[in-house]
């Protein structure tokens, strides 16, 4: 059977292979997903031993390799160029081709509870390198008006610019604090990790938000006010449940880009 490798560390936590391998056994394709613990130190030699295993088809990479594996690449799509990390990785023949379909992912996340991106006023709380995956997919899907916060100003005007470059079609903003009046707001910052952490949005911004999304794994304040609200909700398993299928295509076919399988 062929194999899909999650690499990482650690990776006890992850998701993929109790998504995706029921997938492959209910369209009777013979390919399973297997989770490897690969730290940093260690990607090079898995790197060079993975290359002559022919039982392995692809990548999927988790923290903290998303950077790293890009000097492993043959190819990389302009969205891993841009955002400076790869989450999946398709072997054609000899060669590596790397892809991001975090921040796609999570736009099925929020498609799941009917909410329209194209047009919409986001606040975006964060800019690392998930935050930064979403913003990035988020402009590239349509003309989008998306106020950008972080805690690092001159880091978030640097990427801000970087942004209206790459998808010239959206507004983007840098603001001071995360207020104002948005169809979705996002926090992708890791405020909200510990237990007693204050919710990282106002509780104005989440009472004025049409829909709330909340990257971080733990129950948090900002959830539990939001569902509190009624407020439809984007949570971070969302984000891997979407990526499921656009991994599946990528891994299997041969679009090169992330539009390219959304297309399909």
């Amino acid at each position: 059977m062929k194999r899909i490798e999650i690499i990482g560390s650690p990776v006890d936590h992850v998701l993929s292979p109790g998504i995706m391998n029921p997938m492959f056994r209910a369209a009777g394709e013979p390919y399973e997903v297997v989770a490897r613990e690969v730290r940093p130190t260690e990607l090079e030699a898995y790197a060079a031993n993975v290359k002559g295993d022919d039982a392995v088809i692809g990548l999927i990479v988790t923290t903290p390799l998303k950077q790293a594996i890009r000097a492993h690449l043959d190819r990389e799509t302009a969205l891993v160029g841009f955002i400076g990390a790869s989450n999946c990785v398709r072997f054609d023949r000899t060669n590596w081709i790397g892809a991001n379909f975090d921040g796609h992912g999570f736009l099925a996340g929020l498609a799941e509870i009917g909410q329209p991106v194209d047009g919409a006023r986001v606040l975006l709380l964060g800019c690392g390198g998930a935050g930064g995956a979403i913003a990035a997919s988020l402009v590239q899907s349509g003309e989008v008006d998306l106020a950008l916060c972080d805690i690092d100003r001159p880091k978030i005007d640097a990427f801000a610019a970087r942004l209206r470059a790459f998808a010239p079609r959206s507004t983007v903003r840098v603001v001071d604090q995360p207020v104002g009046t948005f169809d979705i707001v996002i926090n992708a910052s890791p405020v909200g990790m510990a237990a007693g952490d204050p919710s990282p949005l106002p509780e104005e911004a989440v009472a004025g938000a049409g829909a709330v999304a909340d990257i971080v794994a733990v129950d948090t304040s900002l959830k539990r006010y939001a569902r509190a609200l009624g407020k439809p909700l984007v949570e971070g398993w969302a984000m891997v449940h979407g990526q499921a299928a656009l991994f599946r295509r990528f891994l299997l076919g041969d679009a090169s880009t992330e539009m390219a399988v959304l297309a399909e």
